[in-house]
């Protein structure tokens, strides 16, 4: 069985991404595989390895969110209740890792 795959190519290495792959867009409106950031953020980062790993993991941590909101949400069946609640938790998750990922480039040499 094949992966389905988005219809964005990581701005970073080029690659495809794929629906089951954390990636996340910054701010000039790539998207990036979150495992291409990460990588490029240690590499420039402009703080201690420390500090961008504390922002890397918070990122990873509600980019994990959102797969997992996702996966409940077509587990919900019929309950709309359940589902708004889900979609609305996602949602919080996203824009908690565009926070992140703008701290990201903030800290790094990600998008210069």
């Amino acid at each position: 069985m094949s992966r389905p795959q988005t219809k964005w190519s990581c701005g970073l290495c080029g690659n495809p991404i794929y629906w089951d792959e954390l990636f996340t867009f910054l701010s000039n409106k790539a998207v990036v595989h979150f495992t291409c950031l990460k990588e490029k953020a240690l590499k420039t980062a402009r703080v201690s390895q420390d500090t961008i790993n504390i922002v890397l993991d918070s990122l990873q941590d509600e980019l994990n969110k959102i797969v997992v909101y996702k996966q409940r949400m077509s587990k919900a069946g019929d309950n709309e209740e359940v589902k708004k609640a889900l979609e609305q938790t996602e949602k919080d998750a996203e824009k908690n890792s565009a926070i992140l990922t703008r701290l990201v480039e903030k800290l790094s040499s990600i998008t210069s």
